[in-house]
């Protein structure tokens, strides 16, 4: 049924012409479906802004929602990176704390989390703050670009679906390379540009790469490249030589 914008009244869908005022009612579906296209563009528009830069209870629900889909690329992830009860660890676009919290549960090591919003480091403390208070692991608000780390601080680094959203590869490759520790790994696990086209949201402030863009720049590391989750994302693995 369509609601004339004149009279007001329902008529059939079938119907060109309200049948008691006349108007059109070709132009009342069009205005329904630019409606409907424009609600559709602003959730996606809201979902991509809160995974790039979560803030308040929307960034927390969709941080939720992302963790538990993305699990499988979070285990492959923590398969790979595979920390020694010694390591210092750290974790790029930490978000909620999910996958720092897994790594917690599963080796000693000691963890870091860096993110630029607050948000994400405010729900992050809360969800690990048994290891925070355990003295193993502690969050930073900053942007990687620019750190305050001392030059090989880590033995491990990883981010995962978040080279989407930096500013300059080359600026925060050049500031993993400086904090990362001679025979140290970084990992940058993310999905493919087939996946990443399967999902509205992606078509809103996210940058795509291909396996060969971020392999391109290699100074100083080995690099290997390992798809993971059935083909749907892929980890690339640098090894800083020593």
């Amino acid at each position: 049924m369509k609601k004339c914008p004149r009279c007001m009244k329902y008529d059939h869908d079938t119907t060109r012409f309200c049948r008691y005022c006349n108007t059109e009612l070709f132009f009342v579906e069009r205005f329904e479906i630019n409606e409907s296209e424009s609600r559709s563009s602003g959730l996606n528009r809201f979902i991509a802004r809160q995974l790039s830069n979560p803030s308040g209870l929307g960034g927390r629900a969709v941080s939720s929602v992302m963790s538990r889909q993305n699990r499988p690329l979070y285990e492959e992830t923590i398969r790979l990176l595979s920390p020694s009860d010694t390591d210092s660890v750290l974790d790029i676009g930490c978000g909620n704390g999910y996958v720092l919290n897994m790594f917690a549960n599963r080796f000693d090591c000691t963890l870091t989390g860096i993110d630029i919003s607050p948000s994400a480091i405010k729900f992050a403390s809360k969800r690990n703050r048994k290891f925070i208070k355990s003295g193993r692991m502690n969050f930073i608000r900053q942007d990687m670009n620019k750190t305050p780390f001392s030059d090989c601080t880590f033995d491990k680094i990883y981010t995962i679906n978040t080279v989407y959203f930096w500013k300059n590869l080359n600026d925060t490759m050049e500031e993993i390379r400086r904090v990362l520790k001679p025979g140290g790994l970084f990992i940058n696990s993310l999905f493919t540009n087939e996946t990443l086209s399967r999902f509205s949201h992606t078509k809103f402030g996210y940058k795509r790469y291909t396996p060969e863009q971020l392999t391109s720049e290699n100074d100083g590391f080995t690099i290997d490249v390992v798809s993971v989750f059935s083909g749907k994302a892929y980890c690339v693995l640098y090894r800083k030589e020593i």
